[in-house]
């Protein structure tokens, strides 16, 4: 199972199959009933974190396949939250380019080669990765107000919320675990402004963020993130090809 201890046995970046739930360079793909022509309202469950530059490609992916297929309306998604690394410092102290010469011990020349590679793939998706200057912050009051967002808002807004934070992040270089930041966001993304400073204000969601965690911790099947389970029936985690994700939305191949 999946060491937990710090940021780099979780999101090593390395292509390493099984060595973090952040990459690897296939999907898992596990079926525990059989496969159905997709009709009726599907339930999608996505276990993420802000941090992850995968999780934020394997989601725009997800949504440009549902939007691109007609699904929009047929797909219920939830999201659920999973920490990279639950010791991130709230103040950042280094960024993802020191973070991996100095967590890693990377060279600073392999550590822009591997940042490359990872912007080209987000590129082909339509995100402009800053990942150099993208800064390692906690992200747990994040994940806090997506649940909040995702207990009293419509899907759409939830939906709104999450891509936010994910640009927020990444493209931005805005720092996640800045409360009024987070804030700035929501009020954006629609949310009430009053009761969202009251739950980042709070401890409100800490308990359920944790909760979550531990139930994609004790499937046994699980090694990486994202994690998608689609109606509890086939399991895709990591680095997902787009005919694996229309294979699990429709239970067959789709062209």
């Amino acid at each position: 199972m999946v060491d937990r201890d710090g940021l780099e046995n979780r999101c090593t970046l390395t292509g390493t199959q099984g060595s973090n739930p952040c990459l690897s360079a296939n999907y898992g793909l596990q079926a525990s009933r059989p496969a159905k022509i997709y009709i009726n309202t599907m339930k999608i469950k996505i276990w993420a974190d802000f941090a992850c530059p995968y999780s934020y490609m394997g989601e725009k992916q997800l949504f440009d396949i549902i939007a691109k297929q007609g699904l929009s309306d047929k797909v219920q998604v939830q999201f659920l939250s999973y920490q990279l690394d639950p010791t991130a410092p709230v103040i950042p102290k280094e960024t993802m380019l020191q973070h991996f010469m100095h967590g890693h011990e990377y060279t600073e020349e392999q550590s822009l080669h591997l940042m490359e590679r990872i912007t080209t793939m987000a590129s082909r998706l339509g995100l402009d990765y800053k990942l150099s200057t993208t800064q390692v912050c906690s992200t747990f009051d994040a994940h806090r107000l997506m649940e909040y967002a995702q207990a009293t808002s419509s899907q759409s807004t939830a939906i709104k919320l999450n891509f936010a934070l994910f640009h927020a992040n990444f493209i931005e270089n805005l720092r996640l675990s800045d409360r009024a930041i987070l804030l700035s966001i929501a009020e954006k993304c629609g949310l009430n402004s009053k009761e969202a400073k009251a739950v980042l204000e709070s401890n409100q969601y800490a308990e359920q963020v944790k909760a979550e965690e531990k139930e994609i911790d004790s499937r046994p099947d699980f090694d990486l993130i994202p994690y998608m389970l689609f109606d509890d029936a086939i399991a895709l985690q990591g680095v997902i090809s787009p005919a694996a994700m229309k294979k699990a939305l429709y239970g067959t191949d789709v062209s």
